[in-house]
């Protein structure tokens, strides 16, 4: 997905240890001229120290579910928790061996493929909880939760649809749907905010970065081989042509006004109830 790489590349950038779309306090008073990398990698902070505000005080144990390259792993860690990972990538496998050499527990699985002979108090979807389908991940969560554990979810949800093919569209779950199996599966709904507003700075920045410096430095390339090489433009156009166009409608996933339109961006805690 377009936003994925584009938020790789925001960690690159500001040498982040997160992966995520980040958290802005008062975002209708961001100059984006102004933004500096600092503000950035401090909303990246600001994210992880926001949702772990969520965390009831009698959690200890945790499974960090989808733990992207570790940063809030590592951060929960030093909250004193006791913290597991799990993630399928193999990108991420390595970089979470790289960073804790070893002294984490990391469960390199699917979410619904792992069989755990613990359980935990608290499972944390920071942004995951999307590519996990509904019954099964909370099917998973009632196995290895304790009794009056808890779910605590951070991701962007499908609220409205229409008939168009919008990318906002996809790789989503429908707010209603998830919330329904969150009752069915015996989950209820301790506390919810909805932080759209709250991220969306980041795809506007997001946004504001490709129209500022990527854009005009593509335009001038394709600029320079019409002109020069005529010939080789028009092979090039014929092979990647196709692709080009898809990567184009692929970055409408960084336009907030879209986003608002058809998703939020939601925080949930769940906790485990008898059934």
């Amino acid at each position: 997905m377009a936003i994925d790489n584009v938020l790789k590349l925001y960690s690159e950038t500001i040498r982040s240890e997160f992966l995520h779309y980040g958290y802005w306090n008062n975002p209708e008073l961001i100059d984006y001229d102004k933004v500096t990398l600092n503000e950035i990698k401090n909303a990246q902070n600001k994210y992880i120290e926001n949702l772990s505000s969520y965390i009831p005080n009698n959690v200890k144990t945790v499974l960090d579910v989808g733990c992207g390259i570790g940063g809030n792993t590592k951060f929960l860690i030093n909250k004193g928790y006791n913290v597991e990972a799990l993630s399928p990538d193999d990108y991420q496998k390595s970089i979470i061996n790289k960073n804790f050499n070893g002294e984490i527990v990391f469960h390199h699985t699917k979410f619904e493929d792992y069989i755990s002979q613990n359980k935990y108090d608290l499972l944390l979807e920071s942004e995951s909880a999307c590519y996990i389908k509904i019954e099964k991940g909370f099917k998973k969560a009632r196995e290895i939760l304790n009794n009056n554990g808890y779910l605590l979810v951070s991701d962007y949800f499908v609220y409205f649809r229409d008939k168009t093919k919008n990318p906002h569209l996809k790789s989503s779950h429908d707010l209603n749907k998830y919330l329904s199996g969150a009752d069915k599966y015996g989950f209820k709904l301790v506390k919810e905010y909805d932080q759209t507003e709250n991220t969306m700075p980041t795809l506007d920045y997001a946004t504001y970065f490709l129209e500022r410096f990527i854009n005009p430095s593509i335009e001038y390339g394709v600029y320079s081989v019409n002109k020069n090489f005529p010939k080789l433009s028009m092979i090039f156009k014929k092979l990647v042509g196709t692709k080009l166009n898809k990567k184009k409608e692929q970055l409408n996933l960084i336009n907030s006004n879209e986003f608002r339109k058809y998703r939020k961006y939601m925080i949930f805690l769940f906790q485990k109830r008898d059934m």
